[in-house]
């Protein structure tokens, strides 16, 4: 008896110990994901991308989020107004230093949404179609995406929610780390998904905060700089399901080492066939790309 319950107790830890480095059977083996969208053709971070991304075969769509001074969960990349892609009403052409006048953490979400992020088109993508377009809030854009997946009967998008944040604008582009994840996971929990998200982030501190709130939620780290593997657990203090390294910066070291610590390995963001086939060959688990047609066919 003495030894069937040590058996036991052995189990629950060693079950532990892996809990978080599996992604749910549900998730598919290569992850598909569409930036912001289709960013390369719809403008980025709306709702219209979203569906777009989705018809050209994307699984998981990637949003970033900001809180805004009314307490809401704001879909949006940049801090503040993006003036290469943006229309203010009742504005000219703003300087570099105007548009930071127009700061989503201190401004209401009523008037936020007044921002045309869509007519002006992008610079950086010649194939996107402008179209007037807003800037949703989490909740609406999920509500959006469920509808229309049901409509067309296809199954369910999962949801990569980037938090953007740095540590240097603490309380002036965004909250601290535990108020932040409290209000996505309070939007999150509302629309009834499921294990369909995951969180990630470049600010470790985000992705702590869940681990250690929400620890049964799936998180992915974002990096950018030349470190190893092992290095980016130390530093982060668990490990993630998801490592999300800039694409340049993937190896077949990498790819061994998320092996060995059970992570999928999902580089950022992959906008050529060349990319890709080179990505594909060294064994990555998923693709972050603006142009989701790219993967239509692996």
């Amino acid at each position: 008896m003495k030894y069937l319950f040590l058996i036991i107790i052995a189990a629950f830890f060693s079950c532990r110990s892996t809990k978080y480095t599996m992604l749910p059977a549900a998730y598919p083996a290569f992850l598909k994901e569409g930036h912001r969208g289709a960013r390369g053709l719809v403008p980025e971070n709306t709702i219209a991308s979203m569906k777009r991304a989705l018809d050209l075969g994307a699984d998981v769509v990637e949003v970033d989020v900001y809180i805004t001074k009314d307490g809401e969960v704001l879909i949006a990349h940049d801090p503040y107004v993006n003036r290469a892609i943006s229309t203010v009403p009742g504005t000219a052409e703003l300087s570099a230093e105007d548009a930071k006048k127009y700061t989503w953490h201190q401004m209401e979400y009523a008037d936020i949404k007044k921002i045309d992020v869509g007519s002006k088109g992008n610079a950086a993508f010649p194939r996107q179609t402008p179209q007037a377009a807003y800037m949703p809030l989490l909740g609406e854009l999920i509500d959006s995406v469920e509808a229309y997946t049901r409509q067309l009967s296809r199954t369910p998008a999962i949801y990569n929610i980037e938090i953007k944040s740095d540590p240097k604008f603490d309380g002036v582009y965004q909250p601290d780390a535990a108020v932040i994840v409290k209000k996505v996971m309070d939007v999150v929990h509302s629309k009834n998904l499921g294990k369909r998200f995951y969180l990630q982030s470049f600010d470790k501190r985000q992705i702590q905060e869940v681990h250690k709130s929400y620890p049964d939620v799936i998180t992915a780290y974002l990096v950018a700089r030349k470190l190893s593997v092992d290095a980016y657990l130390a530093e982060l203090g668990y490990t993630p399901e998801i490592l999300s390294p800039y694409y340049k910066e993937v190896s077949a070291q990498t790819v061994a080492d998320c092996k060995k610590h059970k992570m999928r390995l999902v580089p950022w963001t992959v906008n050529t066939a060349e990319e890709v086939d080179s990505l594909l060959a060294l064994g990555v688990n998923g693709i972050i790309t603006d142009f989701p047609d790219l993967l239509l066919k692996k």
